[in-house]
């Protein structure tokens, strides 16, 4: 058994991005310095063909970085082969250790425990009916049974969320389509990157509906009693890259607002 333990940073960066794609718009915001080597990327939509994924690894084959797509395991197919002695999938066994709870141990994929960097890539129109988003997706990875056990003995939030506790994502990239423009989101903080996907989610909210903030979402509550990212607001810098045209302004103006924070403009390009 392996214990793993995040170390939550005091602060995050959330960098916007823009195109008239998400291909641009991915383009224009993955940090150059971000991957060497190769990468793993876990879609929230769970599909092959996530567009930002798929928007992802163009950009990464450009750079000559090599990039490979992980799904989790299809629970059928798991529990047809308990009986076998070779196992297609190689789990791994490690301990979750909440501060306000005791230790537990859950079964992954063991190549989520390499030195490859972790990224998640969130397509927030595949998934913004019923998630998963960011914090929520790594439990969809977790063996079929250590899930049932786990949902179990423990509410979703905390059964989905504690997860994290477990492994490092290196990286998320969430993404969106406005009809003639993109936005895409790209943050190391986990707590910050599904703040983020909330807010872009209500975008597709009717105006006059009232909906509960970021903030008050239960996942994000309980990702923020476990100090995995950010706490407050506060903690989070926002940088929009470019000069991007007034429509899109105001699409990052009101996501901001949502999460609470003020924005500050950065000329970086490529």
């Amino acid at each position: 058994m392996t214990v793993h333990r995040t170390v939550a940073p005091s602060a995050a960066t959330l960098v916007i991005g823009s195109g008239t794609t998400l291909a641009g718009a991915v383009a224009s915001v993955l940090p150059i310095e971000a991957a060497t080597g190769e990468v793993l990327l876990l879609p929230s939509s769970l599909r092959r063909d996530d567009p930002v994924a798929s928007a992802v690894r163009d950009v990464l084959r450009r750079r000559r970085v090599a990039s490979h797509l992980i799904l989790p395991a299809n629970p059928l197919a798991a529990f047809t082969r308990l009986g076998r002695s070779r196992p297609d999938t190689p789990w791994t066994t490690v301990a979750v250790d909440p501060p306000d709870a005791p230790v537990y141990t859950i079964r992954l994929p063991g190549r989520l425990f390499g030195h490859t960097p972790l990224w998640t890539v969130t397509d927030v129109d595949s998934v913004s009916d019923a998630g998963p988003f960011v914090l929520d997706l790594l439990a969809r990875y977790v063996h079929p049974l250590s899930r049932l056990r786990n949902l179990a003995t423990r509410g979703r939030a905390d059964a989905a969320v504690a997860v994290n506790l477990a492994v490092s994502i290196s990286l998320s990239v969430v993404g969106k389509q406005f009809g003639d423009f993109a936005i895409v989101g790209v943050t190391p903080d986990p707590v910050a990157a599904e703040l983020f996907a909330l807010a872009l989610a209500d975008e597709n909210l009717p105006a006059n509906r009232t909906v509960t903030g970021p903030w008050e979402d239960r996942i994000v509550q309980r990702a923020t009693e476990l100090e995995l990212g950010v706490r407050i607001p506060q903690d989070i810098s926002l940088v929009v890259l470019g000069s991007p045209h007034s429509s899109i302004r105001e699409t990052i103006d009101r996501i901001a607002r949502r999460i609470g924070i003020s924005r500050e403009h950065s000329d970086r390009t490529e």
